[in-house]
């Protein structure tokens, strides 16, 4: 049964959202999943828009600052219409004609009553800190991130994804060993109530041996428990955490095998009905270790027991992490179609901070979301344990030009 062509794969890899997975080749099964940016919500935005989920930290940020600009411009309006009241003017416009006196007098009873309607945010430090927010949002936000990472012509595409096809994969297990010390404000008062029960299991031993029935199970084991149970039970406030081992290793497989592949793709919400094509397409990469059949996985879990196994039994508590790294590999990219289109060239990183600072972040990702199209690249590494053959590398050839071919087409004019 040959290893490199099952059907299944492609729809197991739609099911994947996260940035890096551990997938079994024989039975599909999802071994592990993580990753800090999700496939999940760029796939499923069209749906969430219904519901205003997107861009909603932004939104909720870029409405008290909105608050706190217009509170400043209410104050303004308000000294100035003071100023007005105290000259001549209001009073002579409102002496030169009953219907100009009725005007006016009605024109500030409206704005009077906007500015009082209108809800007012007068803390300094609160919008100090929602300015912080507001900025550090921004830059974390996912169109920054595809700006900051556009290709302009399929060349450079096909040469960044040539360039992952021949990376190995590198597999890194850590483990951390560890016990919950008590802080030093609090060795008193743990002190005084380590004394006070020594005493209690004190009189309660001498109360179960003076006793002509003692019961099967001892106060004195069952204030150890507690006491043990007590002093390894996680507390943060009263408690911190104290590693007294650290370990990493590399899993160690035979031959490896890419069969990097294009998986969800999502037309623009502008160019739906549209024949013409969007100038721009989100390029969103996720890490695809597969075990190649059962004498992999089992040689997989076993190098994995061993290791927490030798570097995991030291303390009280052990943290156990996996990752998977492909050397050059980034989540998010973006491809930039040759256009003519003006509006296309606004959504270019300058541009996007210049409506950040404006307070237009959120109009400005809608509109850049509507002219992108969306993709998914699975850089899909197959592994075979050592014990199978040599070390070797592979790497399909059918393949390595149809993800920039599907992108950009046959154009490789820069735009």
């Amino acid at each position: 049964m040959s290893s490199h062509t099952t059907p299944p794969l492609g729809r197991i890899e739609a099911s994947i959202f996260g940035e890096s997975a551990l997938l079994d080749r024989e039975t599909g099964r999802v071994f592990w999943e993580s990753g800090t940016s999700s496939t999940l919500y760029e796939s499923l935005t069209p749906r969430l828009d219904q519901f205003g989920v997107e861009h909603f930290q932004a939104s909720v940020l870029s409405g008290i600052l909105t608050l706190a600009v217009l509170g400043i411009i209410s104050g303004w309006i308000q000294r100035a219409i003071l100023q007005l009241r105290e000259s001549s003017l209001i009073p002579s416009l409102m002496l030169s004609s009953p219907t100009t006196s009725q005007v006016v007098s009605v024109l500030i009873a409206l704005t009077e009553l906007a500015l009082l309607k209108l809800p007012m945010i007068e803390n300094r430090w609160l919008v100090v800190l929602c300015i912080l927010l507001y900025l550090l949002e921004s830059y974390n936000c996912s169109t920054r991130r595809f700006l900051a990472h556009a290709i302009s012509t399929s060349k450079e595409l096909d040469d960044y994804l040539e360039s992952l096809r021949q990376e190995p994969p590198i597999v890194t297990w850590k483990v951390k060993a560890f016990h919950y010390e008590y802080r030093r404000p609090f060795l008193l008062p743990r002190f005084i109530q380590s004394l006070m029960r020594s005493l209690l299991s004190i009189a309660s031993s001498s109360r179960i041996q003076k006793s002509k029935e003692p019961s099967a199970i001892s106060p004195t084991m069952d204030y150890e428990y507690t006491l043990k149970h007590r002093h390894t039970s996680p507390k943060p406030i009263l408690t911190h955490k104290i590693i007294t081992n650290e370990a990493s290793a590399t899993y160690q497989f035979g031959t490896c095998r890419d069969d990097t592949m294009v998986g969800v793709w999502t037309r623009a919400m502008a160019f739906r009905d549209k024949d013409d094509v969007a100038p721009f397409t989100k390029i969103a990469l996720t890490k695809l270790l597969i075990l190649a059949d059962g004498r992999t996985r089992e040689d997989y879990f076993q190098q994995q027991s061993n290791f927490f196994t030798k570097h995991g039994q030291g303390d009280e508590f052990a943290e156990f992490s996996t990752d998977i790294q492909v050397a050059g590999y980034r989540p998010r990219m973006l491809a930039v179609r040759p256009r003519k289109n003006r509006a296309a060239r606004l959504f270019r990183l300058h541009f996007f901070w210049v409506f950040t600072l404006l307070g237009l972040t959120v109009p400005y990702r809608i509109w850049f979301k509507q002219h992108c199209d969306f993709v998914r690249v699975a850089v899909v590494k197959e592994i075979s344990s050592a014990s199978n053959v040599q070390r070797s590398w592979s790497s399909t050839s059918s393949n390595r030009r149809d993800v920039a071919k599907t992108i950009f087409g046959s154009t490789t004019t820069v735009c």
